[in-house]
This record gives structure tokens, C-alpha cells and sequence, in this order.
């Protein structure tokens, strides 16, 4: 009999089922082998009938070999990890095999856990193991095939830890089972309870006084100083308001975690789950220190390099005011176009720092900021398009210098006085008071009449045509356009208004009357004035303002005789001796080049 149960013991440990009904005889050489390998572990014989039902991994067939699989199964008890089956025995899994071992386990009287854990090793056809006895009870078995791929320990090595491990969960179990405990934990987790409370609302009061002691200050040193054009008094405080709630917020959670990891670790069933929580806790603080700690030399460099980016740019801004205000001069580089070439270089400058500090700035290496660089860099790939052809079509304005603010202009049909000229659009303010936004590239495609750039210097002159029939004197004519030109008021003295014939159609004679403004802004209601005038002064002599047109060839010639060369307000023959040299032909060329 007991050969036959140290037979029993040896296949429980090597994981081999052997049948109840098994004769005595059929076992006689493994038991002998087997006894005696049972008997130096010093394991004591169990009852066969009650060992086979509480290892469930035990095969009939005494040569069946444990089969590892890459996957393995843990077993926990009291929420602490016992082992990792690896092995497949006897075509019991390595789920299987957990499954078994934990309804074991759970199956153990309380009075057992007091018990040591005995081991009793054994081998089989070649393959040896460890089995895991408690009292009476075999908890389960561990073959080489469930130590890990790369653990270098060994069975025995192994088997002592799990051991250990077993004493720590039985430990804790009857801890658990013992009412002192469980007391002193609802004691200690209410009165944690209580000073969770008490910083809560403590908590509570300090937002409350720090909201209150930050806008004073806000309101005192930032406010007045700053809020003098725009009152943001309500946004800053909101924001400060913001600011304070969510730090609120943040140190009641952090003093409620701290609080649960407390309590859980009272009760031994929940100190694996606390252990976890603290872990986790402590990870994520040492995760970001180190990553503080190893982002300060970057911030350092990038740092750096924007302050010398500031610097920088302060010279380059001091140099463009110079050449704006005309205290310095460059060749190439005109006042107007000054402003227009410090944004360019400006952006430039801070796009090479921004390239340069990039590799250094905290996260610049993880994949979010990777991916957010790239999906920046295709939408403005793919929308750069149009906004690429304006920004080259605003250079091309600015550079030419066509027009800037203040410039009475006329862009196509638009006609107005220059509000600004941006990155994108010219804008400009017609006569009806409304703003008008045309487009760079509108602009560079069109032609640009500007009548305040020679202004300036020289005045801008205006213009006015009208057809008279060849019934009027073209003197009388002459003479009445001009003293239309010099009773309008916006008409500068000097230069003097002059008229031009500029055509001698089959009906009438085309004059053109050229008049110099004092304001070139003055443009639109110097015209309107400057016809009113014609038309009082025609009205005046009784000149009719008409184009007439011929059906048929009048009777006689409709000639002016020389008497009537002169009508009012035509000066005399004499007059006009007086007032001109007499006409020559070089004179009549320059002033028909006039």
C-alpha cells in the first residue's frame, strides 16, 4: 500500500493522470523509482481518491510529456500573482490547468492557510516537475514547460518562488479572515474619511482666497497700467477665475487618490489593487520629472535662440524705421517699400529660429507633433494655391510702387482714395463712401491710374472735353473754357489752365480744357464744379453747347468773317499782340506740343 501511494505522488507531480483502477502490479518499476524520489523530499502519503480530484491536470497515460505553448495563463489568489502555466499536460491547458488551481484554492478550509506548503519533486519518462502540497491537498503542478522563454532560473529556483508566493497569499487570506483587521480598516477609512473632508474644504477655501488675492493684485499692478485703450478687466478676471478652479480641482483629486490608495491598503484582499495605484502614481510623477529634467536643456536652447531672435530682430526693425523716416539711406530700398521689406525679413528671421529651435522643443520628436507637422504642411500645400499668387501679386504692387495709402487712384472701373494696401487686397474708398476690396492679382492685371503721385510735386491736372459746331468761334471758345477753368475753385493759378482742339470732326470742333488742382483729393468735386462753370459761362456769351449735325449742304458757306473773330470775352487783335508774340511757326508746334 505504500508503494502504491508513493506512486500516486510521483505522477501527481509530473502531471500524469493515473487511473483509480489501476493494478498495484502495472506500477511496479516507476514506483519503486518514484518512492524513493518521493521519500527525499520528506512528503508524507495522501489518500489516492482525494489527491486525483484536487489535480485536475493528470492524465490516465503514465508516458504522456508536458507540451509548452507560446501563450501563457497566471494564477492569482487574494488578487496576487502565484504563477504562469506555460504547459500544456496531459491535454490540459494552461487555461485549464489556472482553472483547476484556482477552484482548489478557493476550496481550502480557513483552517488550512496556517499550514506550510510542502513540495514534492518527481520525474516521469524524462520529464520531472514539482508538486505543491498543502495538508492533505495538492495544489497544483509545475513542470520546466511553465517556466518562461529567456528565464534562466531554475525548477527548483522557480518552485521557491512561487512558494513564497503562496505564504504571502495566505498570509493575506488570513488577515482577511481575521476580525481585528477588518475593524481596524473601517476605522482607519472612515477617520481618512474625515481628514479627506476636512482638505476638501480646506481645498475649497483656499480657491476662494486665492481667486480673491489674485485679482486685487491683478487689478492693482496689471490693470492700471495696462488697460488704457481697452478694458479687459472682466476677461482677465474670468481667466484668472478659470485658472484657479481647475488647480481647485486637480488637488481635491489628487488628495482623493491618495485617499482610495489608503484605504485599499487596510484590507489585505485590496492591498495588491493599492500597491497598483501607487505604482502607477509614482510612475507618472517619475515620468514627468524625468521628462522636465530632460527638456530643460532644450527649453534652455530654445530659449536662447529666440532671445537672440528678438535681439535680432529689434536691429532689423531699427534699421527699416531709419530708412522709412529718411534718416538712412540704401540703395535699392525706397521709403515706400521700407515697411513691406521689414515684414519679409522679419518673417524670415523667425522662420529660420523657428527651424533651428524646432529639433529642440519638448515633444518635437513624438509622433503627435509629427503628425500635426504634417497634416499643417498639407492643407497649406494644398490651399496655398491661390493665397501664394495673391501674396506674389501684393510684392508685385508694393515693389512697383503704384500706389500706398492715401493715393487718389483709379483701378479698372474703380475710382477712390487708397485706404490700405495688405498682403491680399488693396482697399480703397470711392466717392459714394463705399469701401472697395480688390484683389493683388485684380490689381497687377489692371492699369493703375494714380493722380496724386506726380501731384505732389507738380499738381494733378484734371480734364474735361465737350464738341462745339464750327459756328462758334474757336477763340470765343478757348476764351470761355478758361474762364470756366479759373472761376472753379479747387483750380490751382499756377500753371495756368490751356485748352486743346483735339479733333475737327465733319460737325464740330472737339476742345480740351486742362486745369491743375490744388488737392489732388479735391478731384471729383473740382470736375463737377469745373462743368458748372462751362455751362454758366456758354449760357452767359449765348454760346449754345451742342454737337449739330448736317442733313443736307446749307445754301452758303457757314463761314465767320474776320470782324467776328473776336466776340466777348475773345480778347482784341491788339490784346492779344500785347499779351503773345506774334505766331510763328515753331511757336504753333510748341504749342501744339503743349
Amino acid at each position: 500500500m505504500r508503494i502504491r501511494m508513493g506512486l500516486l505522488q510521483v505522477l501527481w507531480v509530473c502531471g500524469i493522470a493515473v487511473a483509480t483502477a489501476m493494478p498495484v502490479a502495472a506500477a511496479g518499476p516507476e514506483a519503486g523509482a518514484s518512492n524513493g524520489a518521493a521519500s527525499q523530499t520528506g512528503a508524507t502519503p495522501v489518500d489516492a481518491s482525494r489527491a486525483t480530484d484536487a489535480q485536475g491536470d493528470v492524465a490516465p497515460s503514465p508516458d504522456t510529456s508536458a507540451v509548452a505553448t507560446p501563450d501563457g495563463v497566471a494564477l492569482r489568489f487574494m488578487d496576487r500573482p502565484i504563477v504562469t502555466f506555460h504547459g500544456t499536460v496531459a491535454g490540459a491547458t494552461p487555461a485549464v490547468r489556472a482553472a483547476r488551481a484556482q477552484a482548489v484554492l478557493e476550496s481550502l478550509p480557513p483552517g488550512a492557510f496556517d499550514a506550510p506548503v510542502d513540495l514534492l519533486r518527481g520525474s516521469l519518462s524524462g520529464v520531472s516537475g514539482i508538486a505543491f502540497r498543502l495538508q492533505d491537498r495538492i495544489l497544483f503542478a509545475l513542470t520546466p514547460d511553465d517556466l518562461a522563454p529567456g528565464d534562466a532560473r531554475s525548477l527548483d529556483a522557480a518552485a521557491a518562488d512561487v512558494r513564497a508566493r503562496l505564504q504571502v497569499a495566505f498570509a493575506a487570506r488570513r488577515e482577511q479572515l481575521h476580525w481585528p483587521t477588518i475593524l481596524r480598516g473601517v476605522a482607519l477609512s472612515a477617520l481618512a474619511t474625515g481628514v479627506l473632508a476636512l482638505l476638501v474644504l480646506g481645498v475649497g477655501r483656499m480657491r476662494a482666497r486665492l481667486e480673491k488675492k489674485l485679482q486685487e493684485t491683478l487689478e492693482k499692478r496689471v490693470l492700471q497700467r495696462t488697460a488704457r485703450t481697452f478694458d479687459w478687466t472682466g476677461s482677465a478676471v474670468h481667466l484668472v477665475h478659470q485658472i484657479v478652479q481647475i488647480g481647485a480641482v486637480c488637488l481635491a483629486l489628487a488628495f482623493a487618490y491618495l485617499y482610495l490608495i489608503f484605504v485599499l491598503l487596510q484590507f489585505p484582499a485590496s492591498q495588491p489593487l493599492a500597491g497598483r495605484l501607487s505604482d502607477f502614481l509614482w510612475s507618472l510623477v517619475d515620468r514627468f520629472g524625468l521628462g522636465v529634467a530632460s527638456a530643460i536643456p532644450g527649453v534652455m536652447t530654445v530659449i536662447v535662440i529666440f532671445l537672440l531672435t528678438r535681439a535680432l530682430q529689434s536691429l532689423i526693425n531699427n534699421i527699416f524705421d531709419a530708412v522709412q523716416t529718411g534718416r538712412l539711406t540704401i540703395p535699392g530700398m525706397h521709403p515706400e517699400t521700407a515697411g513691406a521689406t521689414r515684414r519679409v525679413v522679419s518673417v524670415g528671421v523667425w522662420v529660420l529660429a523657428i527651424t533651428f529651435a524646432y529639433p529642440y522643443m519638448p515633444g518635437a520628436q513624438s509622433d503627435v507633433f509629427k503628425g500635426l507637422s504634417v497634416l499643417l504642411g498639407l492643407m497649406v500645400t494644398i490651399g496655398s494655391s491661390g493665397i501664394v499668387n495673391q501674396l506674389m501679386s501684393g510684392m508685385v504692387v508694393i515693389y512697383s510702387r503704384a500706389l500706398k495709402k492715401g493715393d487718389l487712384v483709379s483701378i479698372g472701373d474703380a475710382t477712390g482714395v487708397v485706404l490700405g494696401v495688405d498682403a491680399l487686397s488693396v482697399k480703397i474708398l470711392n466717392q459714394a463712401r463705399e469701401e472697395l476690396t480688390i484683389p493683388n492679382a485684380v490689381v497687377v492685371a489692371s492699369t493703375v491710374r494714380n493722380y496724386s503721385a506726380q501731384g505732389r510735386q507738380q499738381g494733378v491736372a484734371i480734364s474735361t472735353t465737350l464738341t462745339i459746331g464750327y459756328d462758334a468761334p474757336w477763340r470765343q471758345v478757348h476764351a470761355m473754357l478758361l474762364e470756366a477753368a479759373r472761376e472753379t475753385p479747387q483750380v490751382a493759378a499756377h500753371p495756368e489752365p490751356y485748352v486743346l482742339q483735339r479733333a475737327l470732326s465733319d460737325f464740330y470742333a472737339e476742345y480740351e480744357v486742362f486745369a491743375t488742382l490744388r488737392d489732388p483729393s479735391t478731384r471729383f468735386a473740382a470736375v463737377s464744379a469745373l462743368h458748372e462753370n462751362i455751362q454758366d459761362v456758354f449760357n452767359r456769351y449765348g454760346v449754345q453747347i451742342m454737337s449739330p449735325h448736317f442733313e443736307e449742304q446749307p445754301e452758303s458757306p457757314l463761314v465767320i468773317r474776320p470782324e467776328h473773330w473776336h466776340p466777348a470775352p475773345a480778347p482784341a487783335p491788339s490784346a492779344a499782340s500785347a499779351r503773345t508774340a506774334p505766331p510763328a511757326p515753331q511757336e504753333q508746334g510748341e504749342a501744339h506740343g503743349r
